[in-house]
């Protein structure tokens, strides 16, 4: 079940006076979405408008990624769902959610999400060594 209200901690994940931030669920409250339970989760933002990926939808439409004007989530057009996660989780979540709705699809198998959820950590692994000057070797 989702937390129908802005964690208190929201402060943690994004900045103060934002709206918006990487990682958040909102539900497109827009009539003809509604009964579809459409939820987007933002994985970006780009200057006025945030990258979104839909991760549920009644009608099918999950795994599509639209770009939505941020200043629209602060009306009542979208309702936020979930708060962002923590900010050192931020970068990596948003691009393991891209690379799974990279392989949404019809008949898409388990293995593909998990091939592309794996891709992801494997560069996060090598990378993050690199990202903390070294202070820590990479898992083997």
């Amino acid at each position: 079940m989702h937390n129908r209200h802005p964690s208190p901690a929201a402060a943690a994940c994004h900045p103060p006076g934002t709206t918006v931030a990487v990682g958040q669920l909102w539900q497109d409250m827009a009539p003809d979405m509604v009964s579809r339970d459409r939820r987007l989760r933002v994985t970006g933002i780009d200057g006025e408008h945030a990258e979104c990926v839909v991760e549920h939808d009644s009608q099918g439409t999950a795994g599509r990624m639209p770009r939505i004007a941020v200043r629209r989530f602060s009306t009542s057009a979208f309702r936020l769902l979930e708060d962002c996660v923590a900010p050192a989780d931020r970068t990596v979540y948003a691009r393991l959610l891209k690379a799974m709705a990279a392989e949404h699809r019809t008949g898409a198998s388990p293995a593909a999400y998990a091939s592309a959820a794996l891709a992801v950590f494997k560069e996060h692994i090598v990378l993050a060594p690199v990202a903390d000057h070294g202070r820590h070797a990479p898992h083997q």
